[in-house]
C-alpha cells in the first residue's frame, strides 16, 4: 500500500510539470542575444550613419540612427563589431553575448585627422641673367688687319676680332704647333685664310689650307700644327663668354 501511494505522487508529479527540470536549465542559457549600439564622438554627440558590421555566432550589418542600433534574436557566442563612418578613425571591438538582459555597447569614435596638403609644386629656378654686352657692329678689311697683327717670327699670335653675347671671333696666326686642349663650352669655327697645316683631333688629322673650314664641338681635345707658315685662320666660339683676350685656341 505504502509502494503503491509512491508511485501514484510519482506519476501525478511528472503529469503537471510543462517539461522536464534539464529542459528548463537549457532554455534558460539558450535565451537569444540583445545588443544595443551607442556610437558617439568624443564630446558624447550621437554619430549617425555609421556602418556597423556583425561577424561571430551571427552575421548582420546596419547603420546608426541617431547614434543608436540594436542587434536582436542573435545566438549566444563571440562576435567582433566593426564600426565606420567618412571622417572618423574605424574601431572594431570584440563582445561575448549571452541571454538575458540587453547588453549595451557603448562605442566613441576618433575623428579621422586631415589630410595632409599636397606638397607644393616645385618652382624652377629663374633662368640665369643674360650677360648685358655692349656690342657693336664690326666690319674688317681682312688683309689690312693681318697686315697691322701680323705674327712675324713669334709661336704665334691670337688677336681679337669681334665679340658679342653668343661668341668670339679672333684672327689666329700659328708658326709652332698649337698643343692638345679642349673647349668646354664652346663650338670652334675654323676658317683658313692663309699656309698650310693639320688639325689633329678626334682620333684622325685633317689637312688644312686657305678656304678650309671646319666645325669642332665642344669637349672635343683637338691640335694645330702649320706646316707652311704662319697658318692663318679665324676662330669663332659659339656659346664663348665675349671677353675677348688673347688666348690660345
Amino acid at each position: 500500500m505504502k509502494k503503491a501511494l509512491v508511485a501514484a505522487i510519482v506519476l501525478l508529479w511528472i503529469a503537471v510539470m510543462p517539461f522536464p527540470l534539464g529542459a528548463q536549465r537549457r532554455g534558460a542559457g539558450g535565451s537569444a542575444v540583445t545588443f544595443a549600439v551607442f556610437v558617439s564622438d568624443p564630446s558624447g554627440a550621437p554619430i549617425p550613419g555609421v556602418k556597423i558590421v556583425l561577424t561571430g555566432a551571427a552575421e548582420r550589418t546596419t547603420r546608426t540612427e541617431g547614434g543608436r542600433a540594436v542587434f536582436e534574436g542573435l545566438p549566444t557566442g563571440a562576435y567582433r563589431f566593426r564600426f565606420d563612418r567618412d571622417g572618423f578613425v574605424p574601431l572594431e571591438r570584440e563582445l561575448t553575448g549571452r541571454g538575458g538582459a540587453p547588453i549595451d555597447v557603448k562605442v566613441t569614435l576618433t575623428p579621422a585627422p586631415p589630410a595632409p596638403e599636397p606638397p607644393p609644386a616645385p618652382v624652377a629656378p629663374p633662368p640665369p641673367p643674360t650677360p648685358h654686352v655692349d656690342a657693336k657692329l664690326v666690319v674688317l678689311d681682312m688683309p689690312a688687319f693681318i697686315e697691322r697683327n701680323y705674327v712675324g717670327k713669334t709661336a704665334g699670335k691670337v688677336t681679337p676680332m669681334g665679340c658679342s653675347t653668343g661668341g668670339a671671333a679672333t684672327l689666329v696666326q700659328i708658326n709652332e704647333p698649337l698643343a692638345e686642349h679642349t673647349h668646354a663650352d664652346a663650338d670652334e669655327f675654323i676658317y683658313v685664310i692663309a699656309g698650310q697645316g693639320s688639325a689633329k683631333l678626334a682620333g684622325r688629322q685633317e689637312p688644312l689650307g686657305p678656304a678650309v673650314f671646319m666645325m669642332i664641338p665642344r669637349g672635343m681635345p683637338h691640335a694645330l700644327v702649320a706646316t707652311k707658315k704662319p697658318l692663318v685662320l679665324i676662330s669663332t666660339r659659339a656659346g664663348d663668354t665675349c671677353a675677348p683676350q688673347a688666348r690660345g685656341l
